[in-house]
């Protein structure tokens, strides 16, 4: 199943989390703006952003790393034929890729509490006039309106999100523009 409108239909069907359509638009436009050649995905799910982002740069290398069995099983379904995508399966903070691998665009889509951990983690692999991809940065709404929940862990969770905003606003060697594209994405790129 490599269609991307059958995947799409399947991550419907099984409630697996894809990026909303205007967001992965918005993600190709900023990585073709940049002229992106390399993508790395943390939060591979079912496949279908690095699938889009396969069928959309030719010859582009694509880094994805899962740690759940059970899409890590149907993303290499998806996968199946497409020879310039690498999946890693593992925890995307234990998982270890090479100091030289850079990339043009590093895409961060998996659990959302771990964001700050996974920015620290693979921004040091980000090439020059790289950027970085957040998606979720508005969760439903809730960032901006975190009283519309009454869920712990979703408060609980909503409140990481905006901690990782300021993280990322805080930071002095990058620059930072949020966008209420999809489910709110930012973009973040080095200084100088």
């Amino acid at each position: 199943m490599s269609d991307i409108k059958e995947i799409e239909a399947y991550a419907y069907q099984h409630n697996v989390p894809i990026m909303m359509d205007d967001g992965l638009e918005f993600l190709l436009g900023q990585m073709k703006e940049n002229h992106c050649r390399s993508f790395l995905e943390i939060g591979t799910a079912v496949g279908r952003t690095s699938l889009v982002v396969h069928d959309t740069f030719e010859g582009i290398r694509i880094v994805t790393i899962e740690r759940n069995p059970e899409m890590i099983a149907q993303a290499k379904q998806n996968f199946a034929g497409k020879e310039n995508i690498t999946l890693i399966e593992g925890d995307a903070l234990e998982v270890q890729l090479p100091k030289d691998q850079l990339f043009d665009c590093i895409f961060i889509d998996a659990a959302k509490a771990q964001y700050t951990r996974f920015f620290t983690k693979y921004a040091p692999l980000l090439a020059k006039n790289g950027i970085i991809i957040s998606d979720n940065m508005e969760f439903h709404g809730l960032v901006e309106h975190p009283e519309l929940t009454h869920n712990r862990n979703t408060k609980a969770l909503v409140r990481k999100i905006a901690r990782y905003r300021e993280f990322l606003q805080a930071l002095v060697d990058y620059q930072t523009d949020f966008y209420s594209i999809g489910d709110g994405v930012a973009v973040t790129r080095k200084r100088g």
